[in-house]
């Protein structure tokens, strides 16, 4: 079973996540702060795009407790970017899926959590109940998490920051640590890439030659993601012309966006390449930093091209730049929608469009004419 965007994980969490929240609250015990912290746990179960948000504020809580034992809980969502930060003392990953096909699978996890004892416990969670629900059945520790309206994830917390629609998600994770002393002033997320993953690249980017290359990601994944996207045929025309110019277009995505790669790598057969399915998350950052361009919608690859400080062109829809903007990079300039509602996005399912509309607005001779000023811009800085 799918853990993004799957209906029944939603639905459960809303219908069974709040009554069972509400009945948790009743019976909680209150937990004081405490003078010292020795060991933290961190609640992240989301996806690659807000986990990356979450890297500067981990670090930042690490570099002022160095002494202190972190714990993260993330999931399979996003255990390829935890498992990258050393400061990260511990990672268990929990697998949200299997909550709902074998119940005994969580009370197995909640004892391993259990064999180690906690100062502070932390919910970077915004609107998921299930993070708060895991949050309360630790034993140990002062448990903090956001208020978000809506959501009643905060009754069960020991102190709740509340969760700002109005602010980028990133400066929400930095308000949750402010909660414990944790000032964090740097917005740079960094992604560390190993030697196999860069060779794996090289190697694939030599037997194909393939060179001069532009990089497209249509793909938005979630709830109803769909209405993220670009649209195959945009992005066919906008491939068309480039390869006019002498570029190489790959996409990149998983292998669930295969089928719909072909369909864009078949109008131009000689000049288009699908990556999708090929590579790690790893392996992937490592063909944006070989491209000249990324050009993606606001989406998880979207925050990866921004911890590498690349070159990207991001377009926006319903997901805005205020919010869900790359953050940390001098390299990405993003194009918006200018649909009169626009952007609609808070916690990824306000959607006030059915059928999507507002990417449509966005044109390709608007993010091609913007693709030439970058290359262009590019070029001519100093080595």
């Amino acid at each position: 079973m799918k853990e993004r965007g799957n209906f029944w994980m939603r639905f459960f969490d809303r219908y069974g996540g709040i009554p069972i929240l509400c009945f948790l609250s009743l019976v909680k015990k209150a937990r004081k702060a405490g003078h010292e912290i020795n060991s933290i746990l961190v609640i992240k179960i989301g996806t690659i795009g807000d986990t990356l948000l979450l890297v500067p504020v981990l670090k930042a809580i690490k570099n002022m407790h160095p002494k202190t034992l972190l714990t993260v809980i993330g999931s399979k969502n996003n255990y390829e970017v935890l498992c990258r930060y050393s400061f990260i003392n511990s990672l268990k990953i929990f697998e949200v899926s299997k909550v709902i096909k074998e119940p005994s699978y969580f009370f197995r996890f909640m004892k391993d959590v259990n064999s180690r004892e906690y100062d502070v416990v932390m919910d970077f969670e915004s609107w998921p109940r299930l993070s708060a629900i895991v949050a309360f059945f630790v034993k140990t520790g002062h448990k903090i998490g956001f208020k978000t309206k809506g959501q009643f994830k905060h009754i069960v917390f020991d102190a709740a920051v509340p969760h700002d629609p109005c602010r980028h998600e990133i400066d929400n994770y930095m308000s949750l640590a402010n909660a414990i002393g944790v000032s964090v002033s740097d917005y740079k997320i960094e992604f560390p890439i190993t030697d196999s993953e860069k060779a794996f690249v090289e190697d694939l980017l030599e037997k194909e030659g393939i060179g001069n290359l532009i990089l497209f990601h249509p793909w938005s994944s979630g709830y109803k993601g769909h209405l993220k996207e670009w649209g195959a045929e945009n992005f066919i025309r906008l491939a068309g012309l480039l390869a006019k110019d002498g570029y190489t277009v790959g996409i990149t995505g998983t292998k669930d966006n295969q089928a719909a790669a072909e369909y864009i790598v078949n109008a131009y057969p000689e000049k288009v390449v699908s990556f999708c399915g090929r590579f790690t998350l790893g392996q992937t950052a490592y063909l944006i930093t070989k491209s000249r361009l990324l050009i993606t919608v606001n989406t998880g690859i979207m925050h990866l091209g921004a911890a590498l400080n690349h070159p990207m062109i991001a377009l926006h829809g319903p997901a805005g730049v205020i919010r869900w903007g790359p953050v940390g990079s001098s390299n990405a300039y993003n194009i918006e929608s200018d649909f009169a509602c626009a952007p609609c996005l808070n916690l990824g399912s306000e959607y006030k469009c059915r059928n999507g509309g507002c990417m449509d607005t966005i044109k390709v001779e608007a993010v091609l004419r913007k693709t030439h000023e970058v290359l262009k811009y590019k070029e001519v800085l100093p080595c």
